[in-house]
């Protein structure tokens, strides 16, 4: 906080991340990460031979690397709500008595499962991180006039992150793919509401939240380069 500054002190003060934009994510030490989501494969209903198969080219996937990996699984409460209202939905577009009753029976049945217990879900991500040269941060002079320290060159992190991120990227993608797993890159809006799902795990339903990836990510040109 400034000396002649009156400014508060905002959420975004405390977190580790300084902004998402282009896809990556930029934390205030400068490290820029790409999240990669993958799909899962239910290894228990595969054979002794598929599964070891399944071993040796997810061994062979790591021994190829030459970067840097983070591997994280995500424990998250599903929210059923969308599924519940296209029951109910569907309910009422039918004429059987017969069929309307076991609906509203399955209905019950879900209703107590998720109150009695919690339904979790399980998400997949690799994170591949790069750590930027040389980070430019607000000057002295300008933190004393009120101005919040941040990152001030971050188009020239971003585009040399982007540089070596996106051939790991790629790499990791072919990998996944040999093994018959789907990934995808998360994108702003995707990234926005995984962060803001882990800082606020109590609450369900992130993915219903109508986010303004705008309010949440910097487009605003930095104080040396524009964007």
């Amino acid at each position: 906080m400034g000396i002649v500054s009156n400014s508060k002190i905002s959420t975004q003060d405390h977190l580790e991340i300084e902004d998402i934009r282009d896809d990556l994510v930029l934390l205030k030490d400068g490290r820029v990460s790409l999240v990669i989501e993958t799909g899962a494969v239910n290894f228990d209903l595969l054979s002794e031979e598929e599964q070891d198969a399944k071993i040796k080219m997810f061994a062979g996937m790591l021994n190829s690397l030459n970067f840097q990996m983070q591997v994280v699984i995500l424990t998250e409460r599903s929210d059923l709500t969308a599924y519940v209202e296209k029951l109910v939905s569907f309910k009422q577009q039918q004429a059987s008595k017969a069929l309307i009753r076991q609906i509203e029976i399955y209905l019950q049945f879900i209703k107590n499962l998720t109150y009695n217990r919690e339904v979790l879900d399980k998400r997949f991500f690799i994170v591949i991180p790069e750590i930027s040269a040389e980070v430019q941060r607000t000057g002295i002079v300008k933190q004393i006039f009120g101005k919040r320290i941040q990152i001030t060159n971050r188009k020239a992190i971003f585009d040399k992150a982007k540089i070596n991120l996106y051939p790991k990227r790629d790499h990791v993608f072919k990998q996944f793919k040999k093994m018959g797993i789907e990934t995808w890159q998360l994108n702003n809006e995707q990234l926005v509401r995984l962060y803001y799902s882990m800082y606020d795990p109590d609450k369900i339903g992130a993915k219903n939240l109508e986010l303004a990836t705008t309010k949440y990510t910097s487009f605003k040109a930095d104080e040396n380069t524009k964007t």
